[in-house]
């Protein structure tokens, strides 16, 4: 009984990183999009400034969420 608590308990934690995962990777296009998107038409702050970070940013997200996804998938 011990054995398939857990076991529900793993699905559980899987299931969360997973749609965690996905959940980061949602986040990394709406960066993708507001910042280095946005730079090309404009913002207050220096233009390299917000492109540098939003490529970075987006990058760091990406490689992150897909990780969690891979990692956590449904098999």
């Amino acid at each position: 009984m011990a054995n398939k608590d857990k076991q529900t308990r793993q699905q559980k934690i899987r299931r969360f990183l997973f749609n965690f995962g996905k959940l980061i990777v949602d986040g990394t296009k709406l960066c993708f999009g507001s910042l280095v998107l946005g730079t090309v038409i404009k913002g207050d702050m220096p233009q390299s400034t917000l492109l540098i970070s939003g490529i970075i940013a987006s990058g760091i997200g990406a490689f992150i969420g897909v990780t969690l996804i891979t990692l956590c998938e449904e098999k």
